[in-house]
Protein backbone atom coordinates (compact mmCIF):
# COMPACT_ATOMS: atom_id res chain seq x y z
CA UNK A 1 0.00 0.00 0.00
CA UNK A 2 2.80 2.41 0.91
CA UNK A 3 4.71 1.56 -2.27
CA UNK A 4 1.62 2.07 -4.45
CA UNK A 5 0.92 5.44 -2.81
CA UNK A 6 4.56 6.47 -3.22
CA UNK A 7 4.61 5.78 -6.96
CA UNK A 8 1.20 7.38 -7.45
CA UNK A 9 2.73 10.69 -6.32
CA UNK A 10 6.16 10.32 -7.97
CA UNK A 11 5.54 8.69 -11.38
CA UNK A 12 6.06 10.59 -14.63
CA UNK A 13 2.33 10.67 -15.45
CA UNK A 14 1.11 12.06 -12.11
CA UNK A 15 0.54 15.56 -13.52
CA UNK A 16 -1.34 14.40 -16.60
CA UNK A 17 -5.10 14.82 -16.92
CA UNK A 18 -6.63 12.39 -14.38
CA UNK A 19 -9.86 12.06 -16.36
CA UNK A 20 -7.93 11.02 -19.46
CA UNK A 21 -6.05 8.36 -17.47
CA UNK A 22 -9.30 7.19 -15.91
CA UNK A 23 -11.16 6.83 -19.22
CA UNK A 24 -8.14 5.18 -20.81
CA UNK A 25 -7.90 2.57 -18.04
CA UNK A 26 -11.67 1.98 -17.87
CA UNK A 27 -11.96 1.54 -21.65
CA UNK A 28 -9.33 -1.19 -21.73
CA UNK A 29 -10.68 -2.71 -18.51
CA UNK A 30 -14.15 -3.09 -20.03
CA UNK A 31 -12.62 -4.40 -23.27
CA UNK A 32 -10.67 -7.01 -21.31
CA UNK A 33 -13.80 -8.13 -19.45
CA UNK A 34 -16.16 -8.40 -22.44
CA UNK A 35 -13.68 -9.88 -24.90
CA UNK A 36 -12.94 -13.60 -25.15
CA UNK A 37 -10.11 -13.19 -27.64
CA UNK A 38 -6.72 -14.31 -26.36
CA UNK A 39 -4.77 -11.88 -28.54
CA UNK A 40 -6.84 -8.90 -27.31
CA UNK A 41 -6.06 -9.76 -23.70
CA UNK A 42 -2.34 -10.10 -24.51
CA UNK A 43 -2.42 -6.77 -26.40
CA UNK A 44 -4.05 -4.98 -23.45
CA UNK A 45 -1.57 -6.53 -21.03
CA UNK A 46 1.36 -5.48 -23.23
CA UNK A 47 0.10 -1.91 -23.69
CA UNK A 48 -0.50 -1.39 -19.97
CA UNK A 49 2.83 -2.97 -19.08
CA UNK A 50 4.68 -0.79 -21.60
CA UNK A 51 3.03 2.47 -20.50
CA UNK A 52 3.43 1.76 -16.78
CA UNK A 53 7.09 0.76 -17.02
CA UNK A 54 8.40 2.88 -19.91
CA UNK A 55 6.35 6.07 -19.74
CA UNK A 56 5.27 6.28 -16.09
CA UNK A 57 8.73 4.99 -15.05
CA UNK A 58 7.55 2.53 -12.42
CA UNK A 59 10.53 0.27 -11.53
CA UNK A 60 10.22 -3.08 -13.27
CA UNK A 61 11.11 -5.24 -10.25
CA UNK A 62 8.65 -3.43 -7.98
CA UNK A 63 5.92 -3.65 -10.60
CA UNK A 64 6.40 -7.39 -11.09
CA UNK A 65 6.30 -7.95 -7.31
CA UNK A 66 3.02 -6.03 -7.07
CA UNK A 67 1.51 -7.95 -9.99
CA UNK A 68 2.55 -11.29 -8.48
CA UNK A 69 0.39 -10.73 -5.39
CA UNK A 70 -3.03 -10.85 -7.15
CA UNK A 71 -1.63 -13.26 -9.75
CA UNK A 72 -0.94 -15.88 -7.05
CA UNK A 73 -4.62 -15.85 -6.05
CA UNK A 74 -5.56 -15.97 -9.72
CA UNK A 75 -3.48 -19.11 -10.33
CA UNK A 76 -5.22 -20.89 -7.44
CA UNK A 77 -8.60 -19.98 -8.96
CA UNK A 78 -7.51 -21.27 -12.36
CA UNK A 79 -6.48 -24.62 -10.87
CA UNK A 80 -10.02 -25.09 -9.55
CA UNK A 81 -11.45 -24.34 -13.01
CA UNK A 82 -9.08 -26.71 -14.79
CA UNK A 83 -10.36 -29.74 -12.86
CA UNK A 84 -13.63 -31.15 -14.19
CA UNK A 85 -15.82 -33.70 -12.42
CA UNK A 86 -18.41 -35.84 -14.23
CA UNK A 87 -19.96 -39.28 -14.23
CA UNK A 88 -19.53 -39.71 -17.97
CA UNK A 89 -16.33 -40.59 -19.77
CA UNK A 90 -16.02 -37.17 -21.43
CA UNK A 91 -13.01 -36.01 -23.44
CA UNK A 92 -10.43 -35.97 -20.69
CA UNK A 93 -6.79 -35.33 -21.43
CA UNK A 94 -5.77 -36.51 -17.98
CA UNK A 95 -8.24 -38.17 -15.64
CA UNK A 96 -8.73 -40.57 -12.78
CA UNK A 97 -11.81 -42.51 -11.67
CA UNK A 98 -12.95 -42.30 -8.07
CA UNK A 99 -16.18 -44.01 -6.93
CA UNK A 100 -17.53 -44.09 -10.52
CA UNK A 101 -16.81 -40.38 -10.93
CA UNK A 102 -14.20 -39.09 -13.40
CA UNK A 103 -11.92 -36.31 -12.22
CA UNK A 104 -9.52 -34.71 -14.66
CA UNK A 105 -8.66 -32.03 -17.17
CA UNK A 106 -10.47 -31.54 -20.48
CA UNK A 107 -9.81 -29.40 -23.53
CA UNK A 108 -12.77 -27.23 -22.53
CA UNK A 109 -11.47 -26.61 -19.02
CA UNK A 110 -8.05 -25.65 -20.40
CA UNK A 111 -9.65 -23.19 -22.81
CA UNK A 112 -11.82 -21.68 -20.06
CA UNK A 113 -8.84 -21.44 -17.73
CA UNK A 114 -6.72 -19.76 -20.40
CA UNK A 115 -9.39 -17.17 -21.19
CA UNK A 116 -10.04 -16.44 -17.53
CA UNK A 117 -6.33 -16.12 -16.75
CA UNK A 118 -5.49 -13.72 -19.59
CA UNK A 119 -8.72 -11.75 -19.07
CA UNK A 120 -8.10 -11.33 -15.34
CA UNK A 121 -4.42 -10.51 -15.76
CA UNK A 122 -5.11 -7.85 -18.39
CA UNK A 123 -7.81 -6.35 -16.14
CA UNK A 124 -5.33 -6.31 -13.24
CA UNK A 125 -2.77 -4.40 -15.33
CA UNK A 126 -5.45 -1.82 -16.21
CA UNK A 127 -6.24 -1.34 -12.53
CA UNK A 128 -2.57 -1.08 -11.60
CA UNK A 129 -2.01 1.49 -14.35
CA UNK A 130 -4.68 3.72 -12.82
CA UNK A 131 -3.66 3.41 -9.17
CA UNK A 132 0.08 3.70 -9.90
CA UNK A 133 -0.22 6.82 -12.05
CA UNK A 134 -3.08 8.67 -10.34
CA UNK A 135 -2.73 10.21 -6.84
CA UNK A 136 -5.56 9.78 -4.37
CA UNK A 137 -6.60 13.43 -4.64
CA UNK A 138 -7.11 13.01 -8.38
CA UNK A 139 -9.14 9.82 -7.87
CA UNK A 140 -11.44 11.69 -5.48
CA UNK A 141 -11.71 14.48 -8.07
CA UNK A 142 -12.73 11.89 -10.68
CA UNK A 143 -15.38 10.44 -8.37
CA UNK A 144 -16.82 13.88 -7.70
CA UNK A 145 -16.90 14.64 -11.42
CA UNK A 146 -18.97 11.52 -11.96
CA UNK A 147 -21.35 12.45 -9.11
CA UNK A 148 -20.49 9.53 -6.88
CA UNK A 149 -22.48 9.90 -3.61
CA UNK A 150 -20.66 12.01 -1.02
CA UNK A 151 -21.06 9.31 1.62
CA UNK A 152 -19.05 6.83 -0.45
CA UNK A 153 -16.31 9.38 -1.10
CA UNK A 154 -16.10 10.25 2.61
CA UNK A 155 -15.86 6.58 3.51
CA UNK A 156 -13.13 6.15 0.91
CA UNK A 157 -11.15 9.10 2.32
CA UNK A 158 -11.43 7.80 5.89
CA UNK A 159 -10.50 4.24 4.92
CA UNK A 160 -7.54 5.54 2.92
CA UNK A 161 -6.38 7.59 5.88
CA UNK A 162 -6.80 4.81 8.40
CA UNK A 163 -4.84 2.33 6.30
CA UNK A 164 -1.72 4.38 6.92
CA UNK A 165 -2.57 4.86 10.59
CA UNK A 166 -3.06 1.09 10.89
CA UNK A 167 0.26 0.34 9.21
CA UNK A 168 2.13 2.88 11.35
CA UNK A 169 0.67 1.57 14.61
CA UNK A 170 1.29 -2.03 13.57
CA UNK A 171 4.92 -1.25 12.79
CA UNK A 172 5.47 0.47 16.14
CA UNK A 173 3.88 -2.34 18.17
CA UNK A 174 5.62 -5.09 16.20
CA UNK A 175 9.02 -3.40 16.55
CA UNK A 176 8.54 -3.03 20.31
CA UNK A 177 7.60 -6.71 20.61
CA UNK A 178 10.61 -7.79 18.59
CA UNK A 179 12.95 -5.80 20.85
CA UNK A 180 11.49 -7.74 23.78
CA UNK A 181 12.00 -11.07 21.95
CA UNK A 182 8.27 -11.49 21.53
CA UNK A 183 8.67 -13.72 18.46
CA UNK A 184 11.61 -15.81 19.61
CA UNK A 185 9.57 -19.03 19.57
CA UNK A 186 6.13 -20.29 18.56
CA UNK A 187 4.60 -19.93 22.03
CA UNK A 188 5.77 -16.33 22.42
CA UNK A 189 4.75 -15.57 18.84
CA UNK A 190 1.13 -16.54 19.49
CA UNK A 191 1.03 -14.50 22.70
CA UNK A 192 2.61 -11.50 20.97
CA UNK A 193 0.24 -11.77 18.02
CA UNK A 194 -2.85 -11.80 20.22
CA UNK A 195 -1.50 -8.83 22.20
CA UNK A 196 -0.70 -7.00 18.97
CA UNK A 197 -4.25 -7.42 17.65
CA UNK A 198 -5.77 -6.27 20.95
CA UNK A 199 -3.53 -3.23 21.36
CA UNK A 200 -3.82 -2.33 17.68
CA UNK A 201 -7.61 -2.28 17.85
CA UNK A 202 -7.52 -0.08 20.98
CA UNK A 203 -5.07 2.39 19.44
CA UNK A 204 -7.03 2.63 16.20
CA UNK A 205 -10.22 3.45 18.11
CA UNK A 206 -8.34 6.14 20.07
CA UNK A 207 -6.98 7.57 16.81
CA UNK A 208 -10.50 7.65 15.44
CA UNK A 209 -11.78 9.54 18.50
CA UNK A 210 -8.92 12.04 18.25
CA UNK A 211 -9.62 12.58 14.56
CA UNK A 212 -13.32 13.06 15.24
CA UNK A 213 -12.57 15.68 17.92
CA UNK A 214 -10.10 17.44 15.62
CA UNK A 215 -12.66 17.61 12.81
CA UNK A 216 -15.36 18.93 15.16
CA UNK A 217 -13.04 21.61 16.51
CA UNK A 218 -12.34 22.78 12.94
CA UNK A 219 -16.05 23.07 12.10
CA UNK A 220 -16.32 19.93 9.97
CA UNK A 221 -19.49 20.13 7.83
CA UNK A 222 -19.58 16.44 6.84
CA UNK A 223 -17.71 16.98 3.58
CA UNK A 224 -14.04 16.59 2.69
CA UNK A 225 -12.89 19.30 0.27
CA UNK A 226 -10.25 17.93 -2.07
Amino acid sequence: MLIIDKYAYTNKLKDKNPLAKFYFAIFFLILAIVSKKFYIHIAILSVMFFITITIAKIPLKKYIKMILIPSSFLVLSILAILISVSKGNGEYIISMELYNVNIGITNGSIENGRILFTRSLSAITCTFFLILTTPMNDIIYILKKHRVPKLLIEMMVLIYRFIFILLEEYKNIYTAQQLRFGYINIKNSFKSLSALISVLFTRIMLKYEHMEMALDSKGFDNEFYV
